[in-house]
């Protein structure tokens, strides 16, 4: 029997160990004493244009911003996860609401989620995408 860290048991934690490629894919969560807004914001979100043959990154600045209400989100395993958008083939308005899902999926300890999705500009046009849509 091994001691190393099972990837599908989602009660090891990637904060503090040496993480696999296979496990890129999951959020961790830990506990929070009382309701705070977190928002993280990276410029390293990449994912392929579908519509362009061969490897057309499409690169974002993403803003996830969420209430955690008793538990927070693990900024490693929220980069970790962001990664495995680097080879897929996905437009913004649906990667926007991938991600939100995704999050909004991990249960009542997190509301209120919002993502947005600021494309770098091409041919001279900036590509905002936001879920839920702002309140008018």
């Amino acid at each position: 029997m091994s001691d190393a860290p099972d990837p599908s048991n989602p009660s090891e934690p990637m904060l503090g160990r040496h993480v696999e490629v296979e496990e890129y894919g999951r959020l961790d969560v830990f506990d929070v004493d009382r309701p705070v807004r977190i928002t993280f914001r990276t410029e390293e979100l990449q994912a392929l244009c579908p519509a362009v043959d061969g490897i057309q990154p499409d690169i974002y600045t993403a803003e996830i911003a969420y209430t955690a209400v008793s538990q927070a989100i693990e900024s490693k395993s929220l980069k970790l996860w962001l990664t495995t958008f680097r080879e897929r083939p996905i437009f913004a308005e649906h990667l926007v609401l991938e991600l939100h899902d995704t999050i909004v999926a991990l249960g009542p300890g997190l509301a209120d989620v919002r993502v947005r999705l600021t494309q770098n500009v091409r041919g001279g046009i900036e590509t905002i995408v936001e879920h839920p849509p702002p309140l008018t």
